[in-house]
């Protein structure tokens, strides 16, 4: 009789370990599953913005990340607060746990904290086109950070977004092209290369079933620069659907890098505290 008890205490203990175990992991939404149906460019992007992220803050509590340069690769973690179109927050920890930096960035300037050497600077929004390889701006950042759609074009910016891109059907998907796409193609076939210097071109995916953005490509033809940015593994946070993996990537004929994001944790509208405070014994820099 105890056998017989026993034997039914562990698989009862089994079922909620099994049960626990199904409910702590969490379910990603599979990619592909929908096919794209015609629909217009305005009724696509309408959509596409109802269905973006809704947040007045972000709180990534917990990230892990691989950065790489011309084959290099660094592991580092940390924490991401951002409060909408004012300020982006991030604080990066090395993998054992070691303060490494501090990144305030606001719209006209980047300030970071090097605790490792005990240094400092603070910059306008083009250190990260010079250090990273990237003409973005603080909103195309932001936008990276919580898949929404951006423009890479700065002189379109004042350009309707829909006037500036064809929406299309492709693998079934729906996909924003560019406009000056057909141009591009047009001198690419003609072998007219040394004309496409005053062209970008740029193309984003969207997955119809969640109707969020899964692929970013972008090509600047006078710096021979391609960018890709992936958003994989969405799942739920908070009722709210965000991809929890970001990738992106920087190559031109002289460099190559990458960077792979996992956010762990997220919240939203939160009240934020972005602390930043530099030590008086830190010496300030001009990178």
């Amino acid at each position: 009789m105890s056998n017989k008890i026993n034997t039914k205490t562990v698989v009862r203990a089994l079922i909620v370990i099994i049960a626990l175990f199904q409910f702590s992991c969490k379910s990603f939404y599979e990619l592909g599953v929908e096919k794209a149906k015609p629909i217009s460019d305005n009724k696509l992007y309408t959509e596409l913005l109802d269905s973006s992220l809704n947040y007045k803050s972000l709180y990534v509590k917990r990230f892990t990340a691989s950065f790489s340069v011309d084959g290099i690769t660094k592991s580092f973690k940390g924490s991401i607060k951002i409060e909408k179109d004012s300020i982006i927050w991030i604080d990066i920890t090395a993998s054992v746990g070691i303060p490494v930096a501090r990144l305030l960035i606001t719209p006209d300037s980047v300030k970071m904290i090097d605790r490792l050497k005990k240094t400092y600077f603070i910059d306008d929004f083009g250190f990260f086109s010079d250090k990273l390889n990237l003409d973005l701006d603080f909103y195309s950042f932001q936008s990276i950070l919580t898949n929404s759609i951006f423009r890479m074009d700065n002189e379109e910016k004042e350009k309707a977004f829909i006037r500036s891109f064809n929406g299309k059907i492709i693998e079934n998907k729906y996909v924003f092209i560019s406009d000056k796409a057909r141009k591009i193609d047009r001198k690419l076939k003609k072998d007219k290369l040394e004309k496409l210097n005053r062209f970008n071109y740029q193309r984003v995916d969207i997955d119809p079933s969640l109707m969020r953005i899964t692929d970013i490509n972008v090509k600047e033809f006078d710096a021979s620069r391609d960018i890709a940015v992936k958003y994989r593994d969405f799942t739920v946070f908070e009722n709210r659907k965000f991809p929890q993996r970001l990738t992106f990537e920087v190559k031109d004929p002289k460099h190559l890098l990458s960077c792979n994001i996992k956010f762990n944790k997220i919240t939203f509208s939160e009240e934020l505290r972005f602390s930043f405070t530099i030590p008086e014994k830190y010496e300030q820099i001009y990178p």
